[in-house]
């Protein structure tokens, strides 16, 4: 018990310690039919994409910008759901199935606050 403990706190610790750069969104090309090239989505900005897979058409954004609908977020590695999670209870269930951590989300406003 002990163990897990700590190394929740551990990946906590070292999730917060992180350069923001890793979050990032990265983009992936696109090819002349309009398919998403998901193997490729290597690059750090629209900009890049286009110019590394000499496209004019944009490349896609692969992380989408978080949601801010709801209270709590299941983190599990680099993936975050904070569009689902309106009570701790729950978030804490979903948490442990997926070997993850609940978190307060850092993009959830209040209405009125």
């Amino acid at each position: 018990m002990r163990t897990k403990i700590f190394l929740t706190g551990l990946l906590l610790c070292a999730a917060i310690g992180l350069p923001q750069q890793v979050f990032a969104a990265t983009y992936c090309p696109v090819t002349v039919d309009g398919k998403i090239r998901i193997d490729e989505c290597k690059y750090g900005s629209n900009e890049e994409c286009k110019q590394a897979s000499e496209s004019k058409k944009d490349c896609v954004a692969d992380q989408l910008t978080p949601s801010a609908k709801a209270p709590y977020c299941v983190i599990v590695g680099q993936l975050e759901v904070c569009d689902k999670y309106y009570d701790y209870e729950s978030c804490q269930q979903a948490a442990k199935k997926q070997s993850g951590i609940c978190i307060e989300s850092p993009y959830f406003k209040e209405s009125g606050k």
